[in-house]
């Protein structure tokens, strides 16, 4: 009957601990901004499996149930931080007293468990230790107060009941460790992996790709606001790699992408198209505005020194086209805007050339 039990304890957790790492991922992707709303996440939802743990009890003796729900606790902070935890560890009061509304020296002991253990694990999370030496410090943590509010419930007596609930609690410990660190791999490699899908691998800018998958969504708006758009072009690049070589080539697409990143605002979406031309898509931002980011752009550029691998330094210059909707419709936006480029490079580059409508 046992075996069940903690089969069936072991199973919770481990559904519990893989669907956490799916939310976990959920919310990093379309929270980006929001840690708080992440943790409070993180909090509830393993806050449902310390109340779910503490459902299914598992007998060490006669008239002497257990349960998981302290691993909850650490589950949630090392997934969501301390602000997870405390919710977690609420949730877990809220039900403790719901379950037993009679307020014994059992109840009052397991309430403080439950605040300690989140105390002591919260501390320890936030030291700057490796993962492996969290959880084993939190588990270590957890057993000893555990085992000490047991102690003080069943007294001496009880010794063999203790020593069976330290071996349960350390391997369920050491289970729910190995199987996050597992899942922690797999999320750091699907960020990896996801991250060369978006990004180019030399500039760190949005690749093509995810320039136009930008594109789509922006059409797919429902709105009228003002995007605007500009296409930037490197004015001589190929004497660049001519003369100095391709090595001095990339450092200067390098050194021109954090030039890019710095003129332009946080929350707008730069990419590199190909070769020396880049793209920034400027939201909600109306035509005014644009020509003077792209004016603070080409002006930045002209006055950098940009720093080739052989430690010479060299100046360039920029042309760029800039596009603006609903001035331009979708269709048409890419096109005028890249002929507005041209039209910058005809013109003696190192300037700036707006997109004109059709109509």
């Amino acid at each position: 009957m046992l075996f069940k039990d903690l089969f069936m304890n072991f199973c919770i957790l481990a559904t519990f601990s893989f669907f956490g790492s799916m939310l976990l991922n959920y919310l990093n992707a379309h929270f980006k901004t929001s840690t708080y709303i992440k943790r409070q996440w993180i909090g509830l939802f393993f806050g449902c499996l310390g109340a779910t743990l503490m459902q299914f009890t598992f007998p060490v003796g006669d008239n002497v149930l257990l349960d998981l729900r302290q691993i909850s606790i650490v589950l949630s902070i090392s997934m969501g931080g301390s602000v997870a935890g405390i919710i977690t560890t609420i949730m877990i009061m809220i039900t403790r007293i719901i379950l037993s509304p009679t307020i014994g020296l059992s109840a009052i002991l397991g309430l403080i468990n439950a605040a300690t253990l989140c105390i002591v694990a919260s501390w320890i999370f936030s030291r700057s230790i490796t993962f492996y030496k969290k959880w084993l410090y939190s588990g270590i943590a957890l057993t000893i107060i555990a085992t000490a509010s047991l102690c003080i419930v069943l007294g001496r007596n009880e010794i063999d009941k203790v020593l069976v609930f330290i071996v349960v609690e350390s391997a369920a410990t050491l289970f729910i460790f190995m199987l996050t660190r597992s899942l922690r791999k797999n999320n750091e490699l699907f960020e990896k992996v996801s991250k060369e899908a978006q990004f180019d691998f030399l500039t760190g800018l949005h690749n093509p790709r995810a320039f136009e998958k930008k594109f789509e969504q922006l059409q797919h708006q429902e709105t009228d606001m003002a995007h605007s758009l500009l296409f930037i072009d490197i004015d001589h690049f190929k004497k660049v790699n001519d003369v100095y070589g391709h090595p001095a080539g990339d450092a200067v697409l390098f050194q021109l992408a954090n030039v890019i990143q710095q003129s332009i605002r946080s929350t707008d979406y730069g990419a590199r198209k190909g070769g020396e031309e880049f793209a920034v898509w400027l939201e909600y931002c109306q035509l005014t505005e644009a020509k003077m980011i792209a004016e603070t752009l080409r002006t930045n550029v002209e006055k950098k020194k940009f720093i080739l691998p052989d430690g010479k330094m060299i100046h360039i210059t920029i042309s760029i086209g800039i596009g603006m909707y609903p001035a331009l419709m979708w269709d048409e936006l890419l096109e005028k805007t890249d002929q507005a480029l041209y039209q910058a490079k005809q013109q003696g580059r190192n300037r700036s050339c707006l997109a004109q409508s059709s109509l």
